[in-house]
């Protein structure tokens, strides 16, 4: 199928208002939509909550969209049973719009195709694929956990340009510029959880929160095989109006895991004596979590590099040197970046160089 550029326009503006919805409506994707008759924008909506109306429901919300063409960045469901809101494959017909262009379809067996065929059975013509990849990338966390069951797992961190990560017996050494910073928190917001090891908690003290502007907190996991973490740590604060789980082991203090639940933590048990992380991760959905971002340091990404756990790698290599011999080296070496990445992309982002990809495809 051959789109026209006002075809990608439009498609492209369904993308941008379907990121508005990041960190509001997991575990449903984003979608934006936008209706449009003889080039002209008529209506627009994005999925705004997880709750709330869907983004064609929006966009055809009060228009006369007879005869009109409706962009959408998700095929439309076309299923009822248990759901809060009215399937949107059937609005768009009931609508009278006449064409239906959509960027990807639905992973979900209980959607893939089906709202496509209905479309077409109700005489709307259906033009599928525009912008495919990117539509598929914006919902790489929604797409994967349709998929498998599991959650999507990406890892961020920042390298000097030597290759290392930090320095033993120090505190955390900042190696990124404010832009990736800025990314970074980003990041917090999009995923559901955000995940570090125990040697990070007694290092920095983190809070492991998110600073976007208007952005949430993600629930807070720490890896803690025999449960070091203090109970004051800035981690646990609000523990118990926010998600945080200790993950740990069988060589646990029955008495430490009753303190930090008294505090409103959760403690999971995955593992005899080192938490499996592929283990810990098919857990989580039935803790509402089906996104996480590993932020650990060495020990935590190169395990989850073992297991095999990781999806997406977030990389800032910085201009700085480190250059000590206690310093920690990176597990994810340039060399290792430009080889073993697919659809990598190498940005600019201040003074960082930010190398993004995928280890395994959503």
């Amino acid at each position: 199928m051959a789109f026209s550029k006002q075809d990608e326009r439009f498609m492209r503006l369904c993308l941008k208002l379907a990121k508005k919805g990041e960190g509001k409506v997991s575990p449903n994707p984003l979608v934006g939509a936008v209706l449009v008759r003889k080039g002209r924008i008529i209506g627009k909506g994005f999925h705004a909550s997880f709750f709330g109306p869907h983004a064609e429901a929006e966009a055809l919300s009060k228009k006369d969209a007879r005869g009109a063409t409706l962009y959408i960045s998700l095929e439309p469901c076309v299923w009822y049973e248990g759901k809060r809101n009215p399937p949107c494959a059937a609005l768009a017909a009931r609508c009278g719009v006449s064409r239906v262009v959509i960027a990807s379809k639905d992973p979900n067996p209980r959607v893939s195709g089906k709202g496509i065929a209905y479309l077409r059975s109700s005489g709307v013509k259906v033009d599928v694929g525009l912008l495919c990849e990117e539509a598929q990338e914006l919902n790489e966390c929604f797409f994967k956990f349709a998929k498998t069951g599991e959650p999507f797992v990406a890892a961020k961190l920042a390298q000097s340009a030597d290759g290392f990560i930090g320095v033993k017996g120090r505190s955390r050494i900042w190696l990124s510029g404010r832009q990736f910073d800025y990314h970074s928190h980003a990041l917090r917001n999009r995923h559901d959880a955000i995940l570090v090891g125990i040697n990070t908690v007694l290092a920095d003290n983190p809070r492991l929160t998110c600073r976007k502007k208007g952005g949430r907190n993600p629930a807070r996991i720490i890896i803690d095989s025999r449960l070091r973490i203090p109970l004051g740590a800035k981690a646990l604060e609000n523990a118990g109006k926010e998600k945080v789980i200790i993950a740990t082991t069988s060589l646990r203090s029955l008495e430490k895991q009753k303190q930090l639940e008294k505090l409103g933590a959760e403690v999971l048990v995955c593992g005899k004596r080192k938490v499996e992380l592929r283990r810990l991760l098919r857990r989580l959905p039935e803790h509402q979590i089906y996104s996480v971002l590993i932020e650990g340091g060495a020990k935590v990404l190169r395990s989850a590099l073992k297991e095999k756990c990781i999806d997406k790698l977030i990389v800032a290599i910085s201009g700085k040197k480190i250059g000590s011999k206690q310093a920690i080296r990176s597990p994810f070496a340039l060399p290792f970046l430009k080889k073993r990445l697919r659809r990598l992309k190498v940005e600019k982002m201040g003074s960082d160089t930010v190398y993004c990809g995928y280890l395994r495809l959503p």
